[in-house]
């Protein structure tokens, strides 16, 4: 008499092949993961710098008003407690661009200002900055 055996079950190499094919499907399922907490971290960092970057210019502009308008020149600094990761400088130049009829005007009246909020992520620095046309302080 010969016993028919009903298939029941996986065989050992059923099994391997499907860990081995879960194994490669989480490999990549993490490294987006790690993708998607990178560029979450970068998102709310920009935000700060954002924020921090507006409250900077309101800053200055209120030293310029009391100052009576813009000199030449370049300064830097750190945030308070809550935020010394980040850094901010402030650069005031005069300008040499050709702007046409209007040159002389605004040679006369006005600086080029950059201001930037810098942090430091991984690697690398990153930063937002701000270039704009001051009013120049009037001798």
């Amino acid at each position: 008499m010969r016993h028919s055996f009903k298939r029941t079950g996986f065989t050992l190499v059923e099994l391997l092949v499907a860990v081995t094919v879960i194994a490669v499907g989480m490999v990549f399922v993490l490294g987006a993961l790690s993708q998607c907490i990178y560029a979450l971290t970068t998102a709310k960092k920009t935000a700060r710098a954002n924020y921090l970057l507006s409250q900077k210019l309101w800053s200055i502009d209120q030293e310029r008003q009391q100052a009576g308008g813009s000199e030449e020149g370049a300064r830097s600094g750190i945030f308070a407690e809550l935020d010394k990761d980040y850094q901010w400088s402030d650069e005031v130049r005069a300008i040499n661009e050709d702007f046409g009829n209007e040159t002389t005007f605004i040679q006369k009246y006005l600086n080029e200002e950059t201001v930037k909020v810098i942090w430091h992520q991984g690697k690398t620095d990153k930063d937002v900055s701000v270039t704009r046309y001051v009013a120049k302080k009037q001798s």
